[in-house]
């Protein structure tokens, strides 16, 4: 039996072979090895589940921001073409300084350019807002370019009538279930 356990001699503890001693360390280093890959996969899993629930809360936060001011902006546009018959010289007359007097919110929208998480948000979101403000604006310029409540400026409000009810048929819904869903799928993360 000696001669069997030759090659294994620097296995043994004074001079016996000790096999109980050995196939305790083996079972120790196994379930090290074993424990080792298993805490480190629990805490993948944690950090990838935290980081999508990070994700989702930023664009969540994002969307409501952006809701608040474009629904803000949507109103304001709504008071401009209703209080235009009654006084259209604050948007003609250079002395009243019209651009200044009339300027939407665009804090958040401005903002969203520095966010990582913008191109998150739904495309269609995005670009509808993005049409809104290009389009007023450039209904804004027509309107101001006039001297007076001459066909242009009237179909340029007429324009902005049709810019706004299409937000508010379109892009504002679309903003609102999107937000619908991130706020189901957050709290469907916290359960």
């Amino acid at each position: 039996m000696r001669g069997l356990f030759a090659p294994f001699r620097f296995l043994s503890v004074s001079g016996q072979p000790n096999t109980e001693f050995w196939l305790t360390q083996c079972v120790i280093l196994a379930s090290t090895v074993l424990g080792v890959y298993l805490a480190s996969f629990a805490g993948f899993s944690i950090a990838v589940d935290f980081d999508r629930y990070q994700s989702t809360s930023d664009v969540y936060n994002l969307e409501r921001s952006l809701e608040a001011e474009f629904t803000d902006n949507i109103e304001t546009v709504e008071t401009w073409i209703a209080d235009y018959p009654e006084s259209p010289m604050t948007w003609h007359a250079a002395q009243l300084a019209p651009r200044e007097s009339h300027k939407l919110d665009d804090m958040v929208w401005e903002t969203m350019r520095y966010s990582q998480r913008t191109f998150e948000v739904d495309p269609q979101i995005i670009t509808g807002v993005r049409r809104f403000y290009s389009d007023i604006d450039a209904q804004m310029t027509i309107m101001f370019m006039q001297q007076n409540a001459n066909g242009m400026a009237r179909n340029a409000l007429k324009n902005m009538k049709e810019i706004v009810a299409a937000a508010r048929a379109d892009v504002l819904p679309l903003l609102k279930s999107e937000i619908q869903r991130l706020d189901a799928q957050l709290a469907k993360m916290t359960n």
